[in-house]
């Protein structure tokens, strides 16, 4: 058999379906055996929906995606951009053959772009892989002034090429073009040095040359956030890092991000937030900058610029407008160099009302009347990290504060400042420690006492006996869903009788990503959703069902904001009955569902996107699984 001759049973690269040329290469490099690739194809020929058979291969545990990975780059340097399109899926075969039939040679993948048979962001892309340049979301905070005064802006703009910066004898050029020789040789002997290339979309490139062409003040104006931030001033007028640092916290506090994650790859530095609790890719940095972006961070958080071999920690603090923002920054040491993530934290952060985060109109009613009127006794709000928790407690203690209650805080840090309540942020430091402020507290006479969260044996302790003696007590503590929490109690060492006589109700949530308003469209649930979830289809039938298409008001996520899934379990005689007798977990569980008013995390998960305010992935994505869930009538008339 010829070299290049496929193995039987194999396609050509011709016309090779997305998974043809991989099986070629595993079985080439001995990565696969043939039975095991007739496996996979089996396992995928039965799968319900596509799934790529790299991912199948990496969940079996045959092979890893780092070594794929290197398959792939070794093996696309061999062929061409427009047979990469077609191994990636994003070209088919057929459509390949006939753009080369109507006229082979240069200008094929723009061609390809222009006739609508691949997204330029994709050819390009795929050509910055072959050829190891790097792609680039370009903006003007890029270009550094004193490389564009050897060049007149009129001469940038005929040729579409803005040199960017000029470093270690380099110079670093932004085309939309990879086929233009011409340029990058004259701009080579202007500078006197060498040329590099970094390649961006049309769109991008225009908005530069456009910011540019207005002239450096506009440049400076599109930036504000050195202006606002006197800290962030120096240097702005010379240094385009500077501008870029700024640029990136700027656009995060205006987008609502939570984090900013600068992450150095291998040819490129990407850029990525997190909104809504998931990561939406920003932009992309050529790799040469990553050194100096990170340094500039380093330097505003107080961080060692000189150690790059330790992992640090930072914190800087800005002022945007009438806001003061806290900024944590973490630098962690990987192969490709310090990876940076931006914590931003709002001090004066508003408050959110109970009736605003998402639950039930009846769910709403048990709260308020059943959970929160009493006088006593323990409420916890439990789930992980980031589930909303302490919003969801100080909405709470929002709504019992009045004159005539007294209302005292410990917590770590005092993350909301209300009117009217006595709070106290705790501190490493003998007499001020989380234990030491709990013993404090009940000595001040409170009626109602907040700790920002149990979590250890002794102040779970201390906050069942603060019950004991008459006090209300809320908290939180992180387990997966409200029976967790009982169980959880017992495994601290707390002794039954003391949790059946105290906890009164315990509150377990999530955060699901809310549908955009904007962009709404009708579909039908998947095989998997509707299988995982035990919803059948004739059930499924009555209820229609809406998902975000997807456009720029939510980042073409589909989603916008967040509200809350949640699981109130208020004790009953029975659960009571069956802690004292230390019932399994699974009893308990059962009992939970017999409590008044009681709906699961993936129940109500499931009508809020029966409802239109969210989708069945998202629920998947957050709420633990349920075996059996109660129909979904009964469901509905539940959440009213």
């Amino acid at each position: 058999m010829a070299p290049d001759t496929p193995p039987a049973g194999l396609a050509s690269p011709e016309t090779a379906s997305p998974d043809a040329a991989l099986e070629r290469l595993l079985l080439e490099h001995g990565l696969l055996t043939p039975a095991q690739l007739e496996r996979a194809r089996r396992i995928l020929g039965r799968l319900e929906e596509p799934k790529p058979l790299r991912d199948l291969v990496v969940e079996l545990g045959w092979v890893t995606c780092a070594r794929i990975d290197g398959l792939l780059r070794e093996r696309r340097k061999s062929i061409s951009v427009e047979e990469i399109l077609v191994e990636k899926g994003l070209l088919s075969a057929r459509q390949l053959g006939e753009a080369r039939a109507a006229g082979p040679g240069p200008g094929l993948g723009r061609r390809l772009v222009d006739a609508g048979l691949v997204t330029e962001r994709d050819w390009l892309e795929t050509w910055c892989e072959r050829h190891d340049v790097p792609f680039v979301a370009a903006d003007a905070t890029l270009v550094d002034p004193a490389v564009l005064q050897k060049i007149s802006v009129p001469w940038a703009v005929r040729h579409r090429a803005v040199p960017m910066s000029l470093q270690a004898g380099r110079l670093t050029v932004l085309v939309d073009d990879p086929e233009r020789p011409q340029v990058l040789a004259d701009l080579a002997r202007l500078f006197s040095c060498a040329v590099s290339v970094c390649l961006t979309t049309r769109e991008k490139l225009e908005e530069t040359l456009a910011a540019i062409a207005r002239g450096p003040e506009e440049i400076a104006a599109a930036n504000p956030f050195a202006i606002q931030y006197h800290q962030l001033r120096e240097q702005a007028d010379t240094d385009p890092v500077t501008a870029i640092v700024d640029g990136l916290l700027l656009r995060a506090i205006r987008e609502g991000a939570s984090d900013v994650h600068i992450e150095p790859m291998a040819s490129k530095l990407r850029v990525r937030f997190r909104i809504d609790g998931s990561l939406l890719g920003v932009t992309e940095y050529p790799v040469a900058y990553a050194p100096r972006i990170i340094s500039r961070v380093k330097v505003l958080a107080q961080a060692d610029v000189a150690d790059h071999r330790r992992h640090q920690d930072g914190r800087l603090c800005l002022r945007h407008g009438d806001q003061e923002i806290d900024v944590r920054a973490s630098f962690y040491v990987t192969v490709f160099g310090e990876n940076v993530v931006l914590r931003i934290l709002r001090k004066a952060n508003t408050l959110v009302a109970l009736d605003e985060m998402g639950f039930s109109p009846g769910m709403l009613r048990l709260l308020l009347e059943e959970v929160l009127e009493p006088s006593t006794g323990i409420v916890l709000v439990t789930g992980p990290t980031g589930s909303g928790k302490t919003t969801t407690l100080y909405a709470a203690v929002d709504r019992l504060n009045d004159t005539s209650k007294k209302i005292i805080t410990c917590e770590d840090p005092v993350e909301y400042v209300i009117e009217g309540i006595t709070q106290c942020s705790v501190a490493n430091r003998q007499g001020l420690t989380f234990v030491d402020s709990l013993r404090a507290i009940v000595r001040q006479d409170p009626d109602i006492i907040l700790v920002g969260e149990i979590r250890d044996r002794e102040s779970a302790a201390m906050a069942v006996q603060a019950a004991l003696t008459g006090h209300k007590v809320l908290s939180t503590f992180h387990t997966e869903d409200s029976v967790g929490a009982l169980l959880r109690l017992l495994d601290m060492g707390i002794e039954p009788f003391l949790i059946a006589s105290t906890v009164t109700a315990i509150l377990a949530q999530r955060l699901v990503r809310r549908l955009c308003p904007h962009c709404s469209e009708d579909y039908g649930a998947s095989p998997r959703e509707t299988r995982s979830l035990g919803i059948s289809r004739d059930e499924l039938s009555a209820f229609p069902l809406v998902r975000g298409r997807g456009c720029a008001r939510c980042h073409r996520s589909g989603y916008s904001g967040r509200l809350g899934i949640h699981e109130l379990l208020v004790m009953t005689d029975g659960l009571r009955d069956a802690i004292l007798q230390h019932r399994p977990s699974h009893e308990l569980r059962r009992l939970a569902l017999d409590a008044p008013g009681f709906v699961h995390l993936q129940e109500d998960g499931v009508v809020k996107a029966l409802r239109g305010r969210t989708t069945f992935a998202e629920v998947l994505e957050n709420a633990p699984r349920l075996q059996t869930m109660r129909p979904l009538g009964r469901l509905v008339e539940m959440y009213d």
